[in-house]
């Protein structure tokens, strides 16, 4: 337990550090076209909106595509983004296989393509650079493992909900299972895939009906908390008390957390991860490189308990309020 109070410690109370301080080598050219391929979970609505401003800030133009959770409609927006030949085209936790040739159709026609939290070699499928990859999944997964030995101990009883249609589910899973088992081998963990398709709808009634299926678990792990909407109610209809923990807690989640019907996030600042890749891309389009931060896959992230909720949870987190004052000040866009 004292091992992983320590592991957790940096991410408790404060953010982790904030990855860019270099500005850009000269002003990005006014008009960079630029577009996003959005996935199909409400997640990536509120990335998409984040993107929106900050390629504002930076003085391009961005178009948003809807690339859905399939093949057919992955490739489909792919061949839409082509069309309008942009400047740099990025895409958020999907596998990139779904684009078929898709993106290194892009690439071969000078488009820089961005991806964000991908968990694989990204060369062959065209990628140009992939900010937070593996490494954070893993990282990610060794957290939430020690928050659970931290809190349970010994008696730890997880239950592990992982999202296959995000890239990243299998890596953090892996990450959560193998930590668990190095550091607690009495803990007992178990693990129950969601269907993307039915958060927002059945995600937290499936929660529900699995935990009353496995009376001694003490604790639900989710690979992405946007499953746990809704899942408070749920489990007070039905009776239950089962700590919780999961990663990148949405506004609905965070309210929850206020509320005390869910116990705590390992969160992630949404909007400074996406103005960090706004300036990885704005780096390669002048021809440079990602800075070290960018290229290490660093992110402000926090664990966040009730009594870290002061700020107005429908607003989200950041760790950094003024990361748009930051970025401006980096990107010294053309007027």
């Amino acid at each position: 337990m004292a091992a992983a109070k320590a592991a957790i410690a940096p991410y408790q109370g404060h953010p982790s550090a904030f990855p860019v301080s270099e500005p850009l080598s000269k002003p990005l050219a006014a008009g960079k076209k630029f577009a996003f391929m959005q996935c199909s979970t409400p997640v990536c609505a509120q990335v998409a909106h984040s993107f929106q401003q900050a390629v504002e800030v930076l003085g391009g133009k961005l178009t948003v595509v809807n690339a859905g959770s399939t093949a057919q409609s992955a490739q489909a927006a792919a061949s839409s983004v082509l069309a309008i030949k942009p400047d740099v085209v990025i895409l958020s936790g999907a596998d990139p296989a779904l684009y078929g040739g898709g993106l290194k159709a892009l690439s071969d026609a000078g488009t820089k393509v961005v991806s964000i939290q991908v968990n694989k070699n990204v060369k062959p499928y065209g990628i140009t650079f992939n900010y937070l990859g593996t490494n954070l999944s893993q990282q990610n997964g060794k957290l939430l493992a020690d928050w659970v030995i931290a809190h349970k101990g010994a008696k730890a009883d997880a239950v592990f909900y992982g999202l296959p249609a995000l890239d990243l589910s299998v890596t953090v899973q892996k990450a959560f299972e193998d930590e668990l088992k190095k550091n607690c081998q009495s803990c007992k963990v178990r693990a129950l895939p969601i269907d993307v398709a039915t958060i927002g709808t059945t995600s937290a009634r499936t929660v529900v009906t699995d935990l009353q299926a496995h009376p001694a678990t003490n604790v639900a792990v989710f690979v992405s908390y946007q499953v746990a909407g809704g899942l408070p109610a749920a489990m007070k209809a039905a009776g239950l008390s089962v700590t919780t923990v999961g990663f990148a807690p949405t506004t609905g989640n965070l309210q929850d957390i206020k509320d005390g019907g869910l116990t705590a996030g390992l969160a992630i600042d949404f909007p400074v991860s996406v103005w960090t890749a706004v300036d990885a891309a704005a780096r390669l389009v002048l021809g440079d490189q990602p800075n070290r931060g960018e290229q290490a896959g660093e992110v402000p992230e926090q664990f966040l308990e009730q009594k870290d909720i002061t700020f107005d949870p429908t607003k989200g987190w950041t760790g950094y309020p003024d990361y748009a004052q930051r970025f401006a000040k980096l990107w010294h866009p053309a007027s």
